[in-house]
């Protein structure tokens, strides 16, 4: 069958040039170098995910998007360990403003704390009567004692209105997951 000798006319047909589907192609068009369109070659690559996906992130070397969920980007950049760093730093910045939170509200709180104190001797006096003086004391003894409750409802109020942005801090601190860190990053630009 090699011996055999083609006729002159053979030699000269040129080859069909082969169709595939336009996903196929493109897909072979990053793998194996197929040849594209020139109509066709200014057009952004349909493989690649979409800028505010989910799924995408922006290299920081090449600035290409690609899949979160390959290891390397295109250009041989290793993408994981970006995630991995975008992810520490997200959560460094929720653990780092939940502390300035708290050293905010201890700030804040502390001359109501002082405050508080005032408050004891309205509640220990009407405790202390009795046992002082073997008489149960009258009504305007046990009076004596809505001042302190007063007081301390009051700081109370105060407290909880002053660490509801730290409470809001810590539940965030708590509940923080790699799952909610992807779907808050589409908002913040990657690096």
């Amino acid at each position: 069958m090699l011996d055999e000798k083609l006729p002159d006319d053979v030699a000269k047909l040129r080859p069909r040039k082969l169709r595939l589907g336009p996903d196929v192609e493109r897909l072979l068009e990053g793998v194996a170098g197929v040849e594209v369109d020139p109509k066709k070659a200014g057009q952004a690559n349909g493989l690649r995910p979409k800028a505010d996906s989910v799924n995408a992130a922006r290299r920081a070397g090449c600035g290409q998007i690609e899949y979160i969920t390959r290891e390397y980007c295109r250009c041989g950049h290793y993408l994981a360990g970006q995630i991995e760093d975008e992810y520490l730093a997200w959560e460094r910045n929720l653990a780092e403003t939940h502390e300035r939170l708290s050293t905010e509200a201890d700030r804040k709180l502390k001359p109501f704390r002082v405050m508080a104190l005032a408050a004891l001797p309205f509640l220990i006096w009407p405790l202390l009567y009795p046992v002082l003086f073997d008489d149960f004391g009258s009504l305007t003894t046990w009076l004596w004692m809505l001042p302190g409750i007063a007081i301390f409802g009051l700081f109370g109020l105060i407290q909880a209105i002053v660490t509801a942005e730290l409470n809001d801090s810590a539940q965030a601190l708590a509940a923080a997951s790699f799952e909610q860190f992807l779907t808050e990053r589409i908002g913040m630009p990657s690096n």
